[in-house]
């Protein structure tokens, strides 16, 4: 019997700088009484800021093979090492990914040994991509159970997931949509060992801010995430553009990413240069002072990989009305109209829409503001779903 309480948390190039949900689930799962490793593949190839990074020094990294151990241990398992070979070459995939699969061996055999000096019984694993094959490799020797976190659409991980995951003792999603999926994906697997459990944000530490009548000051806009295509700041910006020039506002991009400058030559271009400010990359804390002046929040991400946006649930914690595309699980985060404001993809009317509805009914964002900061009390509390996290891996 496996002690699922004893847990390893593994995340691929952990600690990343969108990594701090991840931190606080760990942290969550330890004020819990449970016993949490922290495992990763490699160390991240870009510098991390989070004032968290000190506190994650003890990382374990598969990378670094202890070489004359880890031949002593293949050796002493040769039945395992038949199974891992076996599993890479059932895969349907070319024979080029199939060797690249093989190449994972050494990783997962690293991490038995891991788990065997730790007293290891269970990997929760936070991706469905190639740290899924690690995990599923390594956990043919029976050694350890493990469970696996979606977040995003499966085809953004790969192909082979009924491989990767058939033999999770749970899979766990972030939104409904994704739970269909899987159960799309996997019609074999028990439909009650697939849960939906959302990321969480500390609710104690982004407190609801005081809204003021709209008057003199600007109105504050803000988005908080990668400066990345598919985040959709370019609509946010031409939903701007348009809106009516008496218009008081600032609109705070916070982030940094490939797309920041293309976006400030859209910025000169829509000729709003000085209604925007580039703000870059912040920690948690500045995040949170930032959101206790915002009136108004925005995401207007599209296609795929965005599944329950964490930066919606701390502007909601922080009881900002948000105005966020329908994309992931968002309709589950928010009831438009009541705590938020949906928009459509893509789509600049619709976002215009939306901000103006809020600017003009200071009324109804009040109202927005103190729904929202009791949906993420209810839905969001890190506490309560890291709680929730650990008895479905408890008792799989």
């Amino acid at each position: 019997m496996h002690d699922c309480r004893r847990m390893a948390v593994l995340i691929p190039e952990f600690p990343g700088q969108t990594h701090i949900f991840f931190w606080r689930e760990i942290q969550a799962l330890r004020e819990a009484g449970n016993h949490v490793e922290i495992i990763s593949t490699r160390k991240p190839r870009a510098k991390n800021f989070h004032e968290f990074f000190s506190q994650v020094s003890d990382t374990y990294y598969l990378t670094k093979i202890p070489v004359i151990r880890l031949i002593a241990h293949i050796l002493a398992n040769l039945p395992w090492l038949m199974r891992s070979v076996l599993y890479c070459f059932r895969l349907q995939a070319s024979f080029s990914d199939k060797l690249r699969t093989l190449l994972f061996i050494p990783l997962a055999a690293n991490l038995q040994l891991y788990c065997k000096t730790k007293e290891i019984g269970h990997i929760h694993v936070h991706s469905s991509a190639d740290a899924s094959h690690i995990v599923a490799i390594g956990a043919l020797s029976g050694k350890f159970t493990y469970s696996v976190c979606i977040h995003g659409n499966l085809n953004q991980y790969g192909r082979n997931h009924p491989e990767k995951l058939s033999g999770a003792s749970a899979i766990i999603t972030v939104t409904e949509p994704l739970r269909s999926e899987i159960l799309d994906a996997l019609p074999n697997y028990p439909r009650d060992q697939v849960h939906v459990v959302p990321m969480g944000v500390n609710v104690s530490k982004f407190l609801p801010r005081t809204y003021a009548e709209f008057g003199t000051k600007p109105i504050i806009l803000t988005s908080v995430s990668r400066l990345a295509y598919v985040k959709g700041h370019t609509y946010t910006l031409q939903a701007l553009a348009q809106l009516p020039e008496n218009l008081n506002f600032i609109y705070k991009i916070v982030g940094d990413g490939e797309m920041r400058e293309k976006l400030e030559q859209e910025v000169h271009e829509l000729g709003l240069t000085d209604k925007v400010v580039f703000m870059g990359f912040k920690k948690e804390q500045e995040v949170n002072k930032i959101l206790q002046t915002t009136d108004i929040f925005v995401l207007t991400s599209f296609g795929f990989g965005e599944a329950a946006p964490v930066a919606i649930m701390e502007a909601m914690a922080c009881g900002v009305a948000t105005v966020c595309s329908i994309i992931g699980g968002t309709r589950d985060m928010i009831t438009d109209g009541h705590d938020g404001m949906l928009v459509r993809q893509k789509d600049v009317e619709d976002i215009k829409r939306a901000i103006l509805f809020l600017l003009e009914n200071s009324g109804k964002i009040k109202a927005i503001s103190e729904n929202a900061r009791a949906t993420a009390e209810e839905k969001f509390c890190h506490r309560r779903v890291a709680n929730r996290l650990a008895q479905h891996i408890i008792h799989a």
